[in-house]
């Protein structure tokens, strides 16, 4: 009987594990997505002509840090010089987002392509196509509805998360550790403060959501209003 016990608890404790992981999308999940430069899309240079759609963004091998060559996380995409983009203020909150304006954070990574003053084909490591020629520079500029340059009017990031007493006061969700909010890494945290890739995953395809939502761990409140954003805000 305790043989057959041990077994079933570690078989709940893989069911666990599994369902946590099986929430975040794998990193192929972008192929075919909006991000899949590769693709002929609305921003693929050339038709969507490069070797290989990872490198549109990363790039394995290359010296040099940014802004002459890539820094956090192998980017490959040319970083904004855009001093200010201002931060948000209310009166609930109680921690105080930091300017991004010349940080290096996974939010800059995203504004470098966001943020309407970077082409979206603009890159440290040259891409090629299929004739393994250079692809053009510079040509692709993000659509203004796809863009964020005044981050006073967006819900707000680079700010420490609350510690759990100042949660509990204030309403919201306390984090598990500083590397996530539900303790299994599906809502993110970055050294402890929210970024734009703790609400969205830019490897999320379409078969996740096309704004690139992380899946949220499913609660009461969430199934009830039909909104990932009350599993922060209780």
């Amino acid at each position: 009987m305790k043989l057959i016990a041990r077994v079933g608890m570690l078989a709940l404790i893989v069911c666990i594990s599994l369902s946590a992981f099986a929430a975040r999308a794998p990193k192929s999940a972008v192929f075919g997505s909006p991000h899949d430069f590769k693709s002929v899309g609305e921003y693929s240079p050339a038709g969507g002509a490069s070797y290989t759609l990872c490198n549109f963004c990363h790039i394995a091998h290359k010296f040099g840090s940014a802004p002459t060559g890539p820094g956090y996380l192998l980017w490959n995409h040319t970083l904004s010089n855009v001093a200010s983009y201002g931060v948000y203020t209310s009166d609930s909150m109680r921690s105080t987002p930091t300017e991004l304006g010349g940080q290096m954070t996974v939010s800059n990574l995203c504004l470098s392509c966001h943020d309407g003053t970077i082409a979206v084909n603009s890159w440290y490591e040259v891409q090629a196509g299929p004739n393994f020629q250079p692809l053009p520079q510079g040509t692709f500029i993000m659509a203004q509805d796809h863009t964020a340059r005044d981050l006073t009017k967006q819900h707000p990031v680079n700010f420490t998360y609350p510690d759990a007493t100042t949660a509990a006061a204030i309403g919201i969700q306390p984090a598990a550790d500083v590397n996530s909010i539900d303790g299994s890494g599906n809502v993110p945290l970055f050294q402890g403060k929210m970024q734009c890739a703790t609400c969205h995953d830019p490897h999320a395809g379409p078969s996740v959501s096309h704004l690139f939502f992380r899946v949220f761990p499913s609660t009461p409140a969430q199934t009830t209003t039909g909104s990932f954003c009350v599993y922060c805000h209780l």
